[in-house]
């Protein structure tokens, strides 16, 4: 009991670090701003005033940041090495392995017990640690919520409750089957689990989703974030006409963005595209490695960078420190500022478009054209050939111009596959990849082979892997005493 008790103490310490950088760097009255997480590690009993359960609230979303978008140790860059957004910028020799590499290649063998963590790529170890800590964090501000400011908190509990779902997508779009959903109650003891099914981590996050909906009555912000996520949960259950009722209210402009400024380096997504992606010698992936966009990779990708789209537009960043091209995404600013969106209006309108696709529904292809254009037009000489003109199509509700009407395909496979590639486009880079690919294979019967990149690796080991999931870090195993390992690495 006393071993229990210190590591109650040690894990509430280690989660109100967030709660104090908030404190510290935040008034009561405003949200995350652009506060960072302090070295030190405070005394849980800050959280235990008004003002303390407040920065508690504000130190799940400092926590949530960091998860998804804030290192390289989060979910987007490392969703983005498993599938084909992202390569490793040194690939590597035999005998001389990147971390990134192996991520890439799509070589994670799961942790054997040897009492060596090292097996475990860090940016995984990092990401996995990150999302669980934001759960239970969630948890945690939930409680200081309740007890002291019991009137008036009840949106931001249900923003703590969608926080912790979110992370439950995010573990279980990524990490094998048999992910321990652990709890931090608020004055309780830290309760471990055993491992969960994937599908039960859906489950469990549609009912914080729900539980969100309904604390977070007052909030349009909230509730559509809510409503995003409960519809992809539902979706990746394979609840198609379920998740596209959730998203039905979802505004076309609704976005819920994370923030970042040049201050946060290193700790955001956009700190990564400016040092990952251009000049700087320093590197996110904590191995002196640059990571680049990649094209058409391993024959089943995107031709993210070919395809001239202007949703995943580029620019060329010269060579990296090793010698090899570096191609980084216009989207996310050089400066390590702007927004990184990660639940909107239109991947509502893209959770709509499936499911009617699933259902034979004849209107898939106009909710995808009206994401594209507006259906006018511009035209003007092609500079090339005087005798041709260009089309300039207008934007439609996805806000993009240029983008002409989609051709229906005519086959079943060519119109899942055309769905598919727009949700690649409209969502890239946003953390959303692996959980789409992982569903192809569950929901659409694709083979993995004809899904994630495969064939020839231009580095070590000179071939693909097989691995389409993440192992759970062995440092799960070696601390829960319920956890006995993977239950299946397919989708």
């Amino acid at each position: 009991m006393a071993m229990m008790t210190m590591r109650r103490f040690a894990v509430r310490a280690m989660l109100a670090a967030g709660a104090a950088a908030a404190l510290s760097a935040c008034s009561p009255e405003n949200l995350v701003g652009n506060a960072q997480l302090p070295p030190d590690v405070p005394d849980p009993a800050q959280t235990h005033t008004p003002a303390g359960a407040l920065a508690a609230y504000r130190g799940a979303l400092l926590l949530f940041r960091t998860a998804v978008g804030g290192a390289a140790t989060s979910m987007i860059p490392v969703s983005g090495l498993l599938t084909d957004e992202l390569r490793a910028g040194d690939l590597g020799q035999i005998g001389n392995v990147s971390q990134p590499m192996l991520i890439d290649s799509r070589f994670m063998p799961e942790y054997g017990g040897s009492g060596d963590d090292n097996i475990t790529p860090g940016e995984i170890t990092g990401v996995y640690g990150a999302l669980q800590k934001t759960r239970g964090q969630s948890r945690e501000s939930r409680g200081a919520l309740m007890e002291f400011i019991p009137a008036g908190s009840n949106a931001q509990q249900g923003h703590l409750d969608a926080l912790e779902a979110y992370s439950d997508v995010y573990l279980a779009d990524l990490f094998c089957s048999g992910v321990p959903l652990s709890t931090l109650d608020y004055g309780k003891d830290f309760t471990y689990k055993p491992g969960s099914t994937t599908a039960d981590v859906y489950k469990a996050a549609v009912a914080l989703f729900d539980s969100a909906l309904t604390l977070a009555a007052d909030s349009d912000r909230i509730l559509n974030f809510a409503r995003v996520g409960k519809a992809r949960a539902l979706l990746a259950l394979g609840n198609f006409g379920d998740a596209a009722t959730a998203a039905a209210s979802v505004p076309d402009d609704f976005q819920y963005a994370l923030l970042y400024d040049q201050s946060s380096a290193p700790g955001s997504l956009n700190d990564f595209v400016n040092r990952s992606f251009a000049y700087s010698d320093f590197s996110l992936f904590n191995s002196g490695m640059l990571s680049t966009m990649v094209d058409a990779e391993g024959g089943n990708g995107l031709p993210f960078i070919s395809s001239g789209d202007p949703r995943s537009a580029w620019v060329d960043g010269g060579v990296n420190q090793n010698g090899r091209a570096l191609i980084y995404p216009a989207k996310y600013s050089l400066a390590g500022d702007g927004p990184i969106v990660i639940a909107s209006g239109i991947e509502a309108r893209l959770i709509q478009a499936e499911a009617q696709l699933h259902a034979n529904e004849s209107g898939w292809l106009t909710t995808l054209d009206v994401l594209r254009t507006d259906g006018t037009f511009d035209t003007q000489p092609d500079p090339n050939d005087n005798t041709k003109t260009d089309t300039l199509w207008h934007a439609g509700t996805g806000g993009v111009p240029g983008l002409a009407p989609l051709t229906d395909p005519g086959t079943a496979d060519g119109r899942v596959n055309l769905l598919f590639q727009e949700r690649g486009y409209w969502l890239f880079l946003t953390g959303t990849r692996q959980g789409d690919l992982r569903r192809l294979i569950r929901e659409y019967g694709r083979e993995p082979n004809h899904v994630y990149p495969t064939g020839l690796y231009p580095g070590a080991f000179n071939t693909y892997g097989n691995d389409i999931t993440a192992p759970i870090p062995g440092s799960e195993r070696m601390s829960n005493p319920l956890f006995t390992g993977c239950q299946g690495r397919g989708a």
